[in-house]
């Protein structure tokens, strides 16, 4: 009798299958390895940030992946190892993961371009990173007041995700994510301030890090402070470039039990131009930007 078996075809090209030998044998043919498609691939970073650059890979097996500078496909690292003579690049891996992110330290702005994963399966995979440094000189050198709502760039909206307070006990960390919704053009930038001390992650407080994506209708910045102290309680707002700025108020205590108590709601700090109440002076005054951006 001739033998029988059953193929099929996983997520994004992945094969299950197999395919018949001499004699009527079947074989089964490695999988496939395939990209996970809903990591994001554009980010933004302010120049001397840690960049952090996604690629999932499922069905790796035994091949490797390698990442690639594309403006010139310039080896950066293959496997866990780096093969580049700047030491900035590395991945970041974890056996039994599908993760393998490029780690981009100390960013410069001769950093932007496009970064290829790339599978060396047959034939070869690869998925493109696009990441854009802003140049702080420029940021920190040119200053002007937030304008006027431009009617022909459309409608924004910025909130913080979660509650208007957060209770924090010390030593953990905080998460705030603004994100601001654009119907035309996105933020030119994001800024974090800790009342009207802007944050960055040269600040004296140190253990900051900031994360921006950007998509066709959002634009998303993530911050992030490490080992919190009752210094760290305070009102943290989110100044989009062109846009309003919402604001969080944060509570660190020694308490574990009030700590762990979450005021509900979600973000109560929800603006539009037609609703904005007008921003602190003190806030206005310190706002940057990129004159290649405005």
């Amino acid at each position: 009798s001739r033998g029988r078996g059953r193929g099929g075809r996983g997520e994004e090209g992945g094969v299950a299958g197999g395919a018949m030998g001499v004699g009527g044998a079947w074989w089964l043919a490695p999988p496939r390895p395939y990209f996970t498609t809903t990591t994001p691939t554009n980010f933004t970073v302010i120049s001397g940030q840690t960049a952090y650059l996604p690629c999932r890979v499922h069905m790796l097996g035994e091949r490797s992946v390698t990442w690639m500078r594309g403006r010139d496909l310039h080896i950066l690292t293959v496997g866990d190892l780096t093969y580049s003579a700047d030491d900035r690049f590395q991945v970041l891996h974890t056996p039994e993961t599908d993760d393998w992110t490029l780690q981009v330290l100390f960013t410069r702005p001769w950093d932007t371009g496009t970064y290829k994963c790339q599978v060396n399966s047959h034939p070869k995979i690869f998925r493109d990173v696009h990441l854009s440094v802003m140049d702080k000189h420029q940021l920190d050198h040119h200053m002007y007041r937030v304008p006027p709502s431009d009617p022909d760039q459309g409608e924004y909206g910025t909130r913080i995700l979660g509650s208007a307070s957060r209770y924090l006990q010390v030593g953990s960390s905080l998460v705030l994510e603004c994100v601001v919704t654009h119907t035309s053009y996105p933020p030119p930038a994001l800024l974090w301030y800790h009342y009207n001390t802007r944050l960055d992650y040269d600040s004296p407080r140190g253990g900051i890090a900031i994360m921006v994506e950007k998509t066709a209708e959002q634009t998303t910045s993530r911050l992030l402070l490490s080992a919190v102290s009752l210094q760290d309680s305070g009102n943290y707002t989110c100044v989009p470039l062109k846009a309003p700025p919402a604001s969080v108020s944060v509570h660190v205590t020694t308490d574990e039990r009030q700590a762990a108590v979450q005021l509900g709601g979600f973000s109560a700090a929800h603006t539009h131009h037609s609703q904005l109440p007008r921003p602190p002076i003190v806030l206005l005054a310190v706002v940057w930007a990129a004159l290649s951006l405005s």
